[in-house]
C-alpha cells in the first residue's frame, strides 16, 4: 500500500490524537515546538510519524524544514493545519510547499474565515477547506471544546469534504464564561 504523506501543523497538541490517527496509516509529518510533546506523539506510531521541531513563526526555519520533509517523504497530499492568525506568513508558506494537497485549515472561535481565506493565495490545484473552533453550550454556561471533540470533528471533516465546517457554535467574548 503507498502510503500519502501528510503534514499536521500544531499535531502535539489539541490535534495530538489526529496525528496518531493518521499516523496510523499514512507517512505523518508533524510541526510542533515542544520537544516532550513531540516525542510522546512521535512514540505512538515511530515508522510513520516524523518529527518537524519549528516554531512556525520563524519563516526561515519553517520554509527549511517544509523543503527537507517533503525531499525525504515525497510531496504533501494532504495539510491539517492550526496556524493561529497572529503567525505572520506561516499559512501562506504551508500553503505554497503544499502545492498539490488537500488542505484542512483549523480556524479559531474569533477568526474571520472569509476574510483568511482571501488573505491567501490558494493554487487551483489545492483543495481548501476550513474547520473552526467554537464553544459547547453546557447547561447555562458556554465552555470550549475539549481535545478529543476536536479530535473528532477534524476528523469528520477530513472524512467530508465539507468547504467549511463549525465545531460546536460561535458565541461572542461576554458569552463565554470561563
Amino acid at each position: 500500500m503507498i502510503q500519502k504523506h501528510i503534514l499536521i501543523v500544531g499535531g502535539t497538541g489539541m490535534l495530538a490524537g489526529v496525528t496518531s490517527c493518521l499516523a496510523s496509516e499514512h507517512l505523518v509529518t508533524v510541526i510542533g515546538r515542544d520537544q516532550e510533546k513531540m516525542a510522546k506523539v512521535v512514540r505512538q506510531n515511530p515508522e510513520t510519524c516524523h518529527p518537524l521541531v519549528v516554531d512556525y513563526r520563524n519563516e526561515e526555519d519553517l520554509s527549511k524544514g517544509l523543503q527537507e520533509s517533503i525531499k525525504r517523504h515525497g510531496p504533501f497530499k494532504q495539510v491539517i493545519a492550526w496556524v493561529h492568525k497572529d503567525s505572520g506568513k506561516a499559512m501562506q508558506l504551508i500553503l505554497n510547499h503544499s502545492l498539490h494537497a488537500d488542505v484542512l485549515h483549523i480556524l479559531g472561535s474569533q477568526t474571520n474565515p472569509e476574510h483568511e481565506k482571501k488573505a491567501l493565495n490558494i493554487s487551483e490545484h489545492q483543495t481548501y477547506r476550513q474547520v473552526q473552533l467554537g464553544a459547547k453550550q453546557d447547561g447555562d454556561n458556554f465552555r470550549w471544546l475539549t481535545h478529543d471533540e476536536i479530535v473528532h470533528g477534524v476528523i469528520d471533516a477530513i472524512e467530508h469534504s465539507f468547504d467549511y465546517q463549525l465545531l460546536g457554535q460561535l458565541v461572542n467574548k461576554r458569552g463565554m464564561n470561563g
